[in-house]
């Protein structure tokens, strides 16, 4: 290992002190360092403003082909007719709902012991189906939305239809006639 080392420092002790380029690089530095501060200026400021006036090109013609391709205010237009066509389903559902829960009051399905749960699935289809509606309102253009809304509307009419077809059981008390 010694033989490596003074090997090592010898070397190092015939390394010159400095490194000369091969070319002389000083004149050129030295006219650039006696160039007028003017003209740099100049060129900075024109390169500025080159840069500026390509900079308001393009947000020029962002807007104009944002006008051009995608007006400013053509979805309330639509939302407000899906928000209207909303409103007309639902209203169409409450009236068959209203006619179901009519017929059902003369059958009186509700004495029937099965008739718990289907009670109970019919109120949780009814408040899924209103918290859906909201989000409809705020987003009427999400067609899985639209498509969940509907089928637990169809949901609620068949749970009404099969509570209506449920045996009921004849508990009357008194005399009959």
């Amino acid at each position: 290992m010694n033989s490596k080392d003074s090997k090592l420092d010898s070397l190092i002790a015939n390394l010159p002190k400095e490194l000369t380029p091969e070319n002389d690089l000083w004149e050129k530095i030295d006219k650039r360092l006696d160039a007028p501060v003017r003209n740099m200026t100049k060129r900075a400021s024109h390169n500025l403003w080159r840069s500026a006036a390509v900079a308001c090109l393009l947000l020029i013609t962002a807007f104009i082909g944002q006008k051009v391709f995608n007006p400013l205010f053509p979805q309330p237009e639509i939302d407000s007719a899906l928000i209207n066509t909303l409103a007309e389903i639902k209203t169409q559902h409450q009236i068959q709902i209203a006619q179901l829960q009519q017929t059902s009051e003369l059958v009186n399905w509700q004495s029937s012991p099965y008739s718990s749960p289907v009670e109970t699935g019919i109120d949780q289809l009814r408040e899924a189906a209103k918290q859906i509606y909201e989000s409809l309102k705020r987003n009427p253009t999400d067609k899985q939305l639209w498509q969940l809304w509907l089928w637990t509307q169809h949901r609620e009419i068949e749970l009404l239809r099969q509570g209506q077809k449920l045996p009921v059981s004849q508990n009357s008390q008194g005399a009959t006639i």
